[in-house]
């Protein structure tokens, strides 16, 4: 039986976390597992190369020594794994579940506001205040969007949950009252 993409990222990663938590080394993997998804960005052909069974094998671990030689012992051990499995192609899956599972431990989400104008740095720093105490985050990290036809106000969009205070949808509320 095959493991879908979800399922074989959630177990590596929930395992990597856990054992990194118990060794209390989550930060220094984290920190590490950032910069090797930045590798694995940066070079999107990577995880194919190193999965592709037509190289020959001396020619994978060449690509795949650079990795492991910079690694700590843990996410040595995570990575040479992944690579023995043949599941490089999932790595930067891993490293983004990873991600979550992290960023459940620090309380922080992750939202986009759109608005009509750009926003300053005050006004992104207000909103993430008001945010974060809306939703119980200990931190909130914005990307922010221009949108002129939001009219005026903030639409707020994370995970599942969008906040619209936008003006555009305010007149359309109205609108709908009228005509009803």
């Amino acid at each position: 039986m095959s493991l879908n993409r979800a399922t074989v990222a959630k177990r590596y990663s929930q395992a990597l976390f856990d054992l990194l938590s118990e060794k209390d080394q989550l930060e220094s993997g984290y920190t590490e597992l950032q910069e090797l998804r930045r590798i694995f960005q940066d070079n999107p052909q990577l995880s194919t190369m190193l999965s592709d069974a037509s190289l020959q094998v001396a020619d994978r671990e060449a690509l795949l020594q650079p990795l492991l030689k910079q690694a700590s012992p843990y996410i040595k051990n995570l990575i040479q794994m992944v690579y023995d499995y043949g599941r490089m192609e999932n790595m930067v899956d891993i490293i983004d579940q990873f991600q979550v599972l992290y960023d459940e431990l620090h309380h922080t989400v992750y939202a986009e506001v759109t608005t009509a104008v750009e926003l300053s740095a005050e006004q992104k720093s207000q909103i993430e205040a008001v945010y974060a105490k809306r939703v119980g985050a200990e931190k909130v990290v914005l990307s922010s969007k221009v949108d002129p036809d939001v009219i005026g106000g903030v639409i707020v969009k994370a995970a599942d949950t969008i906040l619209d205070g936008s003006l555009r949808t305010k007149i359309n509320r109205l609108r709908q009252q009228l005509l009803a």
